[in-house]
């Protein structure tokens, strides 16, 4: 089963659209013809998700914290740099060192040191284990990230097809009226009805224009969302190749089932996860910086006796340890602070897993209704009403029928396909949104 941050996905194929909705389908940025120069920009699911995900800085930055992280891995594997030191002293400074003048001798010193608490009392081997866990909780990061956008891009998708659906039945909807306009304006001419009728259908088209630039300034809210998730700043038309239809319902979750693969598969909650473990790394790394320093060094002596007393020049050699005692500063505090960053870990697991049962529930259940709807939906509806309109239309102009029938019937068609579009547009937002509340793409 695949997961639900990788960009890589199937779609399934565009069945053939409504015959009422391929006439009209340029949307309101597709009626100004674009210059020969510039080309309209076609995009389906898997091509709109790669782009957003380039284009997006915000996965750049989560990507850098991966960088940083690994970085301050890198640093907490180093070793102590030894300290190398080289000093003169006992250096005639009014007079010269001799026999019947002593003093000195002048020496040469030259030593060496290394800190080894870091492997005495296991301070490296903290340090590393706290930042692999920096690592881990900055991938989980980065992969929320991802999940994030993931879904917004298939939203603001899903979205423009409904706003393209909705215009082209507005479109239809007022061809369909200026037709029969024209028919009462023959009948008119004829005598067979009175100038009322033509006043009456004036209306209903005047209301049809309001609903197309409502629906195209919908289609313009949608596509304008799309391109800014594509990154997309140049005034280049944007089409969206797509469908609505639904060729096989993928079956509801039970909310318990969704929960449970949330657990598994949510990277924030992993995130949370991943804190809490690095929260109990900080504790051991700090617990293990209360120990004291401790710094062996050997040195070596050169002393240059024979001018100065007569003696033959000697070299020496010592050894020492220096040793921090924790007399007072025992890191108390910082210890104390990574108890608290524990707790404070825990809280937040714990809030994150009531918000996430919650949009779990939500998510199941909005899927669920949708699934419902789309399945007690008769599919001859859309037909039925489609043939009654178009039935009624034909007796009006042959006189059977009366003005208020054909805007009735015209009505009726409207608000079915209206439901038809929409029941399938909440099918595919509900449907992406659960998986991206999973965190998996377990429903097709």
């Amino acid at each position: 089963m695949q997961d639900f941050n990788e960009s890589d996905r199937d779609v399934a194929p565009d069945p053939e659209p409504e015959p009422e909705l391929q006439a009209e389908t340029a949307s309101a940025e597709e009626k100004k013809p674009p210059s020969p120069t510039t080309q309209a920009r076609e995009f389906n699911l898997n091509q709109i998700i790669q782009t957003a995900l380039k284009a997006d800085p915000v996965i750049q930055s989560a990507f850098e914290n991966i960088t940083q992280a690994e970085a301050d891995l890198i640093t907490a594997g180093l070793l102590p740099n030894p300290d190398v030191s080289v000093s003169g002293s006992l250096i005639p400074l009014d007079r010269t060192f001799t026999v019947n003048r002593q003093g000195g001798p002048p020496q040469f010193d030259a030593g060496i040191s290394m800190p080894i608490d870091w492997f005495l009392f296991g301070k490296r081997a903290a340090a590393i284990v706290s930042g692999q866990h920096g690592v881990d909780v900055a991938t989980a990061d980065f992969a929320n990230t991802i999940r994030l956008r993931i879904a917004s891009a298939i939203a603001a998708f899903y979205s423009v097809l409904e706003a393209q659906a909705m215009l082209a039945l507005a479109q239809e909807n007022n061809a369909n009226l200026t037709k029969v306009e024209q028919i009462i304006l023959n009948r008119v001419a004829l005598g067979g009805v009175g100038t009322i009728e033509a006043d009456r259908i004036r209306l209903s088209i005047f209301s049809s224009h309001r609903d197309v630039h409502a629906r195209e300034l919908e289609l313009n809210v949608a596509i304008n969302q799309l391109r800014s998730l594509l990154g997309i700043v140049e005034n280049v038309p944007i089409k969206v190749k797509g469908s609505l239809e639904i060729a096989a319902p993928a079956e509801p979750l039970q909310i318990d089932t969704a929960f449970k693969l949330a657990e598994e598969n949510r990277p924030d909650l992993l995130s949370l996860q991943r804190q809490l473990a690095k929260a109990n790394a900080d504790i051991a790394l700090e617990e293990s910086k209360a120990y004291p320093q401790v710094v062996p060094k050997i040195g070596y002596t050169r002393q240059f006796q024979e001018q100065a007393i007569g003696y033959p020049d000697a070299n020496s050699w010592g050894a020492g340890v220096d040793i921090v005692v924790p007399l007072f500063d025992r890191n108390q505090g910082n210890i104390a602070k990574a108890k608290s960053v524990l707790v404070q870990s825990r809280a937040n697991l714990q809030a994150q897993l009531t918000t996430l049962r919650s949009e779990i529930d939500q998510g199941v259940n909005a899927f669920a209704s949708a699934h419902q709807v789309l399945v007690n939906d008769d599919p001859g509806q859309l037909e039925a009403a489609k043939n009654v309109r178009d039935k009624i239309n034909q007796a009006y102009e042959l006189g059977g029928k009366t003005l208020i029938e054909v805007l009735d019937a015209q009505r009726i068609y409207l608000e079915t396909y209206r439901l038809h579009i929409t029941s399938r547009s909440n099918y595919w937002h509900s449907l992406y949104q659960l998986n991206a509340a999973i965190g998996k793409e377990v429903l097709r």
